[in-house]
């Protein structure tokens, strides 16, 4: 039963409309706005050419990660609403995660130095006050 419903989402082919979709849903729209191609405002008139664009290529027989590599080709990289993970960019994915790490490790130790040594204590010896100055001492309270 279980190789059965795996099959399904292995074996998934998608309609065209549903790919152009998707890979709408992972550019970056060209004209400038911080938009996602699949998401940019009707204002945009450069976003319905761009899905326009990924539907002939997805019509022509392109795959998903062709239709990507040629967009990274005429646009850059900063086409891709998500960067790949290779290269720097796996540096960049990685370093947010490295430095919390670092973070912690660093407050660890911090917090460690700042404690009280117990230690110390135990080792003191307490001087007896010599016998003279307790007895100025006690004169003095006696006053």
């Amino acid at each position: 039963m279980l190789l059965f419903l795996s099959s399904f989402t292995f074996g998934q082919i998608f309609s065209p409309d549903e790919t152009v979709s998707r890979i709408a849903d992972n550019l970056m729209c060209t004209c400038g706005c911080p938009h996602i191609i699949g998401h940019c405002g009707d204002e945009c008139s450069v976003a319905p050419q761009l899905v326009h664009e990924i539907s002939q290529l997805v019509t022509a027989g392109n795959t998903e990660e062709e239709v990507y590599k040629i967009f990274e080709d005429k646009y850059g990289l900063r086409v891709r609403a998500v960067p790949k993970a290779e290269g720097f960019n796996l540096l960049v994915w990685v370093m947010p995660f490295v430095g919390l790490l670092a973070g912690v490790v660093v407050i660890f130790f911090v917090i460690n130095r700042l404690k009280p040594d117990d230690s110390n204590q135990e080792t003191e010896k307490v001087h007896p006050v010599d016998e003279k100055y307790r007895k100025l001492i006690d004169r003095e309270l006696e006053r």
